[in-house]
């Protein structure tokens, strides 16, 4: 399977780090030398405005969803993730998706059949790691679901069925993409979780600014209104 590592190509040190990562890995699991191929995907450059070839995404009234304009680093990682949904479609296989801030956890490094659980779970998108701690959902042995925006893009699993989801619904990004991908209940795509995490953060400064930016009472008007529409829509899934 293909593992695809998100890394701006600025960020030598990052790349570096996780070619170590991938050293241990196979050190420490070699059978799985076999099963997994990584290759570093170079990051979308919102310093080098490389964000602006997807700019039919991210129209002006996008910001009145989120209540606030996206900053450039979210829009380039948006675009990274995207393409990575396309190439996913276009191998026509699973692949794996990783950002460069990493550490492989204890059940990768040791877990000789991890890449078997995934591939025979038939779920089609499944993250190895979230953000915030918000209550999940046991399914069987090692999966788990949740409703919550738990935030965080730093590993998944993901089937061509789903990449094809996930870009049906982007075709306007007006949330993060780690929020948007939280959005089961307007992408259709289930919050699977594999559990122990079979990855860690590496504690390294983050490349992804936001920006702030104070909203008019007509954009609070607004904001609230869209908030509501997708608060009805996760009712009506449920």
């Amino acid at each position: 399977m293909k593992v695809f590592i998100i890394n701006l190509e600025r960020s030598k040190d990052r790349k570096n780090f996780m070619q170590e990562q991938i050293q241990k890995l196979f050190a420490c699991n070699p059978n799985l030398k076999n099963q997994l191929e990584f290759e570093f995907f170079k990051a979308i450059d919102g310093s080098k405005n490389e964000h602006l070839q997807f700019k039919s995404h991210f129209p002006w009234w996008c910001q009145f969803a989120l209540g606030r304009e996206l900053s450039d680093s979210e829009k380039s990682c948006f675009a990274s993730h995207y393409s990575l949904w396309k190439k996913c479609q276009e191998l026509n296989n699973p692949i794996i998706i990783l950002e460069d801030d990493v550490i492989f956890s204890d059940e990768f490094l040791n877990n000789s059949n991890v890449i078997e659980k995934l591939l025979n779970s038939n779920y089609k998108y499944i993250r190895f790691y979230y953000l915030f701690d918000k209550k999940i959902h046991h399914l069987n042995n090692n999966f788990y679901i949740s409703y919550e925006n738990i935030g965080g893009t730093q590993g998944y699993f993901i089937h061509p069925n789903a990449a094809k989801k996930f870009i049906e619904k982007a075709r306007y990004w007006f949330k993060p993409v780690d929020d948007y991908m939280d959005m089961y209940y307007y992408n259709k795509i289930q919050n699977i979780i594999y559990k122990p995490f079979l990855l860690d953060l590496n504690h390294v400064e983050t490349t992804i600014t936001q920006r702030k930016k104070k909203l008019s009472i007509p954009s609070k008007i607004i904001r609230e209104i869209i908030r509501f529409y997708f608060s009805t829509l996760k009712i009506i899934y449920k």
